[in-house]
């Protein structure tokens, strides 16, 4: 099995396979340069590297992706018979700083914002429900348009989100007000085959589409709240709100996330709370 081969066994897109296939040959270079085997490179050597990195001009961030190839290639390597340890294991660059969520919603923002929708005359509704999920259930856009007809399981009131090479697979509960639209539009698309939301392509842009369908969606919403961007907004003042409701490994479940890194950055958003607390209470106040 070549690097390629191990690559997309792993099911990375294809355009992260070629990038992953072509970077790697960096640090084979540098190891063919040095004298240094690839299968018996050590932790010091790749610091090494990772200094040439640094020398060369490449930031922090570009760093860190590289070790990530790293790691999949020691990995490979190991598969292979030809290493018994990934020195790239658990490495990973200090200083490298994750963007913070900014300019969220409340949760009473939210709620109104989703019963300003539904009384909306002229909007469809598969764009009702689809804010509901947003709203509720905190899904990401691609997640959207990835449901099927079965993933609701509308006897017990939950909803399935399948899980991909990025995110986790969960069972999240509907509210009691979604689930008669969500009814009444799978009764209307019973036979529908693929994704729920998603009607067939035209080549001329159609609200149908999903994607056009979500523009549109937001457009509006902006008209009710000129504070709405878009649903990676509402998604992270979702995951905020829950990490205020419930723990951070239940909230990593709700969220999907793979890591728990990915779930913690939002506790940063919590200093706001700390900052007007420390306000209210100044001694000098």
């Amino acid at each position: 099995m070549t690097f390629t081969e191990y690559l997309e066994a792993k099911q990375l897109a294809p355009k992260t396979v070629r990038r992953y296939s072509i970077d790697v040959n960096l640090l084979l270079e540098w190891l063919e340069v040095e004298q240094i085997s690839e299968t018996s490179f050590h932790y010091n050597d790749l610091m090494a590297f990772i200094q040439h990195l640094t020398e060369q001009g490449m930031g922090k961030r570009r760093s860190s992706q590289y070790l990530g190839i790293i790691r999949h290639y020691c990995q490979y390597l190991i598969g292979e018979g030809q290493r018994a340890d990934n020195p790239a294991s658990g490495v990973f660059i200090r200083g490298l700083n994750r963007a913070v969520p900014v300019n969220l919603f409340g949760v009473e923002e939210m709620e109104l914002l989703y019963q300003q929708y539904q009384i909306q005359l002229n909007v469809h509704l598969s764009s009702k429900i689809m804010l509901g999920l947003l709203i509720y259930q905190g899904l990401a856009v691609a997640e959207l348009m990835r449901l099927r007809p079965h993933h609701f399981l509308m006897k017990d009131g939950r909803v399935i989100i399948k899980g991909t090479h990025h995110t986790n697979e969960r069972m999240l509960p509907l509210q009691a007000h979604q689930v008669p639209m969500l009814q009444q539009y799978l009764k209307q698309n019973k036979d529908k085959e693929g994704c729920l939301f998603m009607e067939p392509k035209k080549q001329q842009v159609s609200e149908k589409n999903i994607g056009n369908r979500l523009q549109y969606m937001f457009y509006h919403l902006r008209q009710l709240n000129p504070k709405v961007v878009s649903a990676k907004q509402i998604r992270m003042s979702v995951i905020t709100h829950w990490l205020k409701k419930h723990s951070l490994r239940e909230t990593q479940y709700l969220a999907g996330h793979k890591y728990v890194s990915s779930t913690a950055r939002y506790q940063t958003t919590n200093l706001d709370d700390l900052q007007q607390a420390l306000k209210d209470h100044h001694p000098l106040k």
